[in-house]
């Protein structure tokens, strides 16, 4: 019991976390590198129909842009040979607006990879809802940051709730009517597990979370959370929504001093829909790039000069030319094991159990290179 309440200790955690660097950074300078990353993140486009408060879509100057199909079958087609599992189909802009997102999904499901996408729910209606459905995802995560409509325009700009219930609703009937029956971490079940994906805001009340949880919990098989940050100093009106009672002066330094390395540049890479490969989840203008695909292959990319350089910087906190990785808020507090429990400690205060736990390991489906 003690360890466990040790382990919530954020001062205590990020002190045993930094020490651990430190010690580590002697000998590899780099951090510990894989081989090849955990998974690849496909941007299919940049643009979007919503514009949120807290992301930073809204201020990218990045031209739009749509990735070239014959690109995407390149890339799954080296991913079945090096053995990397998972492909997510999301990063920056809304997926469902690239015409062919569809055939997109099919063609890494048919590959026997991992599959994940994230849509905001603004546009599913019944053709694009059956055709996602028959696409047959293993993951399909709906973002939606409230239950009710006030709530939801103070995060959401643009969205309307009915319409995302509507679309919610329309995805589950399919599903459970229509949806293959495939093998998947869960067993053999109809594909694709439905989501909830929830940014938490100060407009996130206890009322606002109560609704949350009776509207999205009969839908959906899990619902995720995570905190809203800066998406690498986009937003500049910072979102530190973390309740504490030091100022926020206070923690954002606490944090800088004892930060640890952010863990993207360790296990994923990102393609965005220009052909840049970035290092960084929140690259709306291709900032952190570390080459192009298909110029260079996964393993070149990986082990690029650019990539090498990146991890000192995070291993050392000393950024040099990747300076929007320093004031980072993503960086400083959010990872995982974070999200992870904060999910955890909501879904038990409104005794939701998840049908299907989407918090997957690295390789799920325990897929082998060459197999696709």
């Amino acid at each position: 019991m003690l360890l466990s309440h040790l382990r919530r200790f954020t001062p205590l955690v990020r002190l045993v976390q930094c020490t651990r660097k430190v010690w580590l950074r002697r000998t590899h300078p780099e951090g510990r590198v894989p081989p090849l990353p955990e998974r690849i993140i496909v941007e299919p486009t940049n643009a979007c129909n919503l514009t949120c408060s807290y992301c930073g879509n809204k201020d990218m100057v990045r031209p739009k842009t749509f990735l070239p199909m014959d690109v995407f079958e390149r890339l799954l087609d080296e991913m079945v040979v090096l053995g990397i599992p998972r492909i997510t189909l999301h990063t920056i802009g809304e997926p469902t607006l690239h015409p062919r997102i569809a055939d997109m999904l099919a063609l890494a499901v048919k590959r026997k990879r991992v599959v994940t996408m994230s849509t905001n729910g603004t546009r599913l209606d019944e053709d694009l809802a059956r055709s996602l459905v028959r696409a047959a995802p293993h993951m399909l995560h709906v973002s939606v940051d409230a239950a009710d409509d006030e709530a939801l325009a103070k995060t959401r700009t643009g969205a309307s709730l009915d319409r995302i219930l509507e679309g919610v609703r329309l995805l589950r009937r399919l599903r459970d009517a229509e949806g293959p029956v495939r093998d998947s971490p869960w067993g053999r079940v109809r594909m694709p597990t439905l989501a909830a994906t929830c940014v938490l805001t100060p407009h996130f009340t206890r009322e606002v979370e109560r609704r949350f949880f009776r509207t999205f919990a009969p839908l959906m098989d899990d619902i995720v959370f995570h905190t809203a940050n800066n998406h690498g100093d986009y937003v500049h009106e910072e979102p530190w929504y973390q309740f504490a009672l030091l100022p926020r002066r206070w923690r954002k330094g606490f944090y800088k001093r004892l930060r640890q390395p952010c863990q993207y540049p360790w296990d994923t890479l990102y393609l965005l829909s220009d052909l840049t490969i970035s290092a960084c989840r929140w690259d709306f203008d291709a900032r952190v790039p570390v080459g192009r695909y298909p110029d260079l292959s996964i393993p070149e990319l990986w082990h690029s000069p650019a990539m090498s350089s990146l991890r000192r910087a995070h291993m050392s906190a000393d950024f040099g030319d990747w300076t929007l990785c320093e004031d980072c808020s993503g960086n400083l507090y959010e990872n995982r094991h974070e999200h992870w429990r904060l999910t955890n400690k909501l879904k038990r205060r409104n005794g939701m159990i998840s049908a299907r736990n989407t918090w997957l390991s690295e390789n799920p489906m325990h897929v082998q290179p060459g197999e696709g």
